[in-house]
């Protein structure tokens, strides 16, 4: 495989990997909006169900994006001027990863009462850093190539 055919299938899997995670974004966004007080333990069990599939998600994404073929990997390679910008973004993805896993625990103990409004709280914030951090890696992206991956949310 030529290094066009490498960078372009690493295009395509990032584009792929970003509308799972954005799908699973909203996924998340319906449930924390949904009816909660009223139901709290259903409300929780299936919020963390969405959260799962978000955190599952964004994990194979920055996986892949910083994998050997990955497209923030051929950032670095193809303009070094800005690894210290992809370094920043991986590090605040992981963190987010992190407190994603610490919702996700907190949801899970099920000998704490479900205070929805908390709960809500803290997803609004999980969800705007992640929309943050997907804006922040199409602009890196867009600086090295020129090439937007565009932000359908």
């Amino acid at each position: 495989m030529t290094n066009t055919e490498n960078s372009q299938r690493g295009v395509v899997l990032s584009l792929q990997d970003r509308a799972r995670s954005l799908d699973s974004l909203h996924a998340v966004e319906r449930q924390a909006g949904s009816a909660g007080p009223a139901r709290p333990d259903e409300w929780r069990d299936d919020l963390l169900l969405s959260l799962d599939a978000m955190a599952s998600n964004l994990h194979d994404q920055f996986d892949r994006s910083a994998g050997e073929d990955g497209l923030l990997t051929r950032v670095i390679s193809d303009a070094p001027h800005l690894a210290a910008s992809v370094d920043d973004l991986r590090r605040r993805q992981l963190r987010l990863v992190g407190e994603i896993d610490d919702l996700r625990q907190t949801l899970s103990d099920l000998s704490r009462t479900v205070d929805v409004g908390v709960i809500r709280s803290r997803v609004g914030e999980l969800t705007a850093d992640v929309r943050e951090l997907r804006a922040w890696e199409v602009d890196i992206v867009y600086e090295a190539y020129s090439f937007d991956l565009g932000t359908a949310d």
